[in-house]
């Protein structure tokens, strides 16, 4: 009997993994280098800014906390870029330990629900390969054991009965 394998969810993982460490090294780079906020004050941000401005939310926010619209734009991103460093590193833990099927397909589904939240469709492929895989996980079981037809067995595993007959 062939060993049981989950090469089409490790080769699903890790094309979501390679996808998701690309744009959060991209997002990480832009965001913890100290030319976001000059990025902000660029000439073509400054229609998007003045909406943002006119909103009453965000001019409330912004009057509470005493901080410039520029500041709290390079805070969120760099929140943003927090949770998805967090949803990479889950979704490799899950990759690496899909022994434990359950506990990987959680923390497949886990970085599925964060990845398609905090991106917004954006990452459709990334959070779509990992729902997949943690489907996979839930839905595949390895099969049992039933080639033992002289039950001698190596470990302490009692071979299982079906029904017993009597003489």
């Amino acid at each position: 009997m062939k060993p049981f394998s989950r090469r089409i969810e490790k080769i699903l993982a890790w094309i979501a993994n390679v996808i998701m460490i690309l744009v959060t090294g991209l997002l990480s780079l832009g965001a913890f280098s100290s030319q976001l906020a000059t990025a902000f004050k660029q000439q073509e941000f400054e229609p998007i800014l003045n909406n943002l401005l006119q909103d009453p939310g965000v001019a409330s926010l912004l009057k509470s906390s005493g901080v410039d619209i520029v500041s709290l734009l390079v805070l969120l991103v760099k929140v943003y870029t927090v949770v998805a460093i967090v949803a990479l590193v889950l979704a490799i833990i899950a990759s690496f330990t899909m022994r434990a099927r359950i506990v990987s397909g959680i923390l497949f589904l886990l970085s599925a629900i964060v990845i398609g939240v905090m991106t917004v469709g954006i990452l459709l492929p990334v959070y779509l390969l990992y729902f997949i895989v943690a489907v996979m996980l839930f839905v595949r079981r390895p099969p049992k054991n039933t080639g033992n037809e002289d039950f001698t067995q190596t470990t302490f595993d009692k071979p299982e009965i079906d029904r017993l007959e009597y003489m």
